[in-house]
């Protein structure tokens, strides 16, 4: 079953092939493609005239799709001697018997659905003001926050830290690496860990985060007005799940003092689905009473039972932002239709919480401690570097910078700019020739996930003159040898396809 990544397309050039050979004499095809992810079925509506997606947002949905099956393989090293690594079995099973407990109607994160309107036009308004979110994170102890990530961004980045995550898997099963100096000690370590990220040097990481307090306002506005400018950085990593991590027992991140400690923001790098195990929030149990309740071990059970929860079902660039007391876990990713499920995230720390925060912060000690404005401030430096003539604060800025990169030969930014041609993302419009021209410099490096974008590209002719089985199959056959997810499955398919051709009359 052959997934276009881009880094998320994920289409059958099959089924295409035989939808289309019977409506050979239509201009115009409305398509339902059963996109499979490890099982998993996602809808994607596509109309065929001259090889162009319908819309923006359907392209970016179609970009999407796959990014939730793109896990380069890897072994996961023994995280030996961990805070739990005495108890993951019976903490495990705790994670299933609360599943079965807290299992009546789990909201969804951010859904207004319940909210009866009247039909009427639509107009165009502001959202609520900071000062109102700032009123409901504090009510609630959990928000969510949309698009403070672009979806080309957000995958470039999932990438990078996978392979990050990947390079870390080897050093410590080499044995010349103790595994705390890559990883935090996540609760249930079982298909799951949290990878922490330098910030020096890191330009994927940069530009996300550039995205995320300066191009984008919200979730700097709302540190500023709920903590103040002082607010500082404490934990920099993130959170990696695959299929098969079990769901976390019910947990707040500190225990409870009269302000919060710590504000956490957990950014979706793919959209998350329910198999994938969305982080499941317990809202308004950042108060002393819902503490009370749960640090009663007899009455815990009652109390979770009782109380509501809601999953966070986020798109790519979406955000949970919750308070470090609210009470929530990690959900259990599902081991035949779940997949890959990439988190950044970052804890900003209150300085008028003077009792002590209960846990080490995940954060590399080259990681220098900073406030959100100066944060803000060495961002603006790097992408504002007057000598060099670096990039702006603007996004023209930020594609500015990939374009240098990419023009200098790095495959990772060549990748990244075929991407955004090919989606019209960070402010460039669609083009596929000028996506299929970077992705071939991509793949002549040697680069696995440009190799099998390029292959569906050929595949399905999209920015190519017309389809090409055989070039497809030698693009397909490269990822493969690299172990890139689906690419050994659409290597096969794309053959067999070949082999019917040649066979037909």
């Amino acid at each position: 079953m052959a997934r276009l990544i881009l880094p998320t397309l994920a289409l059958m050039p099959s089924l295409l092939g035989v939808i289309l050979s019977c409506c050979s004499n239509v201009n115009t095809l409305f398509l339902s493609l059963a996109a499979i992810s490890n099982g998993h079925e996602v809808e994607a509506f596509v109309n065929i005239r001259n090889n162009d997606v319908v819309s923006k947002q359907t392209k970016r949905n179609l970009l999407l799709l796959a990014s939730a099956t793109s896990s380069s393989k890897s072994t996961m090293p023994d995280f030996s001697g961990g805070f739990d690594s005495d108890r993951i079995d019976a903490l495990a099973k705790r994670g299933i018997f609360e599943a079965k407990l807290m299992q009546g109607d789990v909201g969804v994160l951010g859904d207004n659905n319940n909210i009866k309107k009247k039909k009427t036009k639509k107009k165009k308004t502001k959202g609520p003001s900071t000062a109102i979110v700032a009123r409901t994170l504090n009510k609630e102890g959990v928000i969510k926050l949309d698009g403070i990530l672009s979806a080309s961004t957000a995958a470039m980045l999932r990438e990078e830290i996978l392979e990050r995550r990947n390079s870390a898997y080897d050093a410590i099963s080499s044995g010349d690496e103790d595994w705390r100096k890559y990883f935090a000690d996540v609760l249930l370590k079982r298909n799951r860990c949290d990878l922490l990220l330098p910030f020096e040097g890191n330009k994927s990481l940069q530009m996300a985060l550039h995205e995320i307090l300066i191009s984008s306002n919200k979730l700097t506005n709302l540190i500023q007005t709920t903590v103040g400018d002082d607010a500082t950085l404490y934990e920099l990593s993130s959170l990696i799940s695959e299929p098969g991590s079990p769901r976390q027992p019910v947990h707040p991140d500190n225990p409870y003092q009269e302000h919060s400690p710590l504000y956490t923001v957990f950014i979706a790098l793919q959209d998350i689905t329910e198999p994938m195990g969305p982080t499941i929030f317990l809202p308004r149990t950042n108060t002393a009473s819902a503490h009370a309740k749960y640090n009663d071990v007899s009455g815990r059970d009652a109390f979770l039972e009782s109380s509501p929860s809601v999953a966070a079902l986020l798109n790519a660039g979406d955000a949970s932002l919750f308070d470090s007391r609210s009470m929530h876990c990690g959900g259990a990713n599902d081991e035949r239709e779940g997949s890959t499920r990439v988190l950044l995230y970052m804890s900003f720390r209150n300085p008028r919480a003077t009792e002590p925060i209960g846990n080490v912060g995940s954060v590399l000690p080259s990681v220098k401690k900073m406030t959100i404005m100066e944060l803000r401030s060495k961002l603006t430096a790097i992408f504002q570097d007057d000598e060099a003539g670096d990039a702006t604060l603007t996004t023209s800025g930020a594609n500015d910078e990939i374009q240098l990169s990419a023009e200098k030969g790095d495959a990772l930014a060549q990748l990244q700019l075929g991407i955004s041609y090919y989606v019209g993302d960070n402010g460039l419009e669609v083009n596929h020739s000028e996506a299929i021209r970077w992705f071939e410099l991509a793949a002549a490096q040697g680069n696995a996930h440009a190799q099998f974008n390029l292959g569906c590209c050929h595949s399905l002719g999209v920015g190519v003159p017309q389809p090409n089985v055989e070039r497809a199959i030698q693009l397909f056959q490269l990822a493969a040898e690299q172990d890139y997810p689906g690419a050994k499955e659409a290597y096969d398919e794309a053959s067999e396809q070949q082999k019917s051709e040649l066979q037909s009359p």
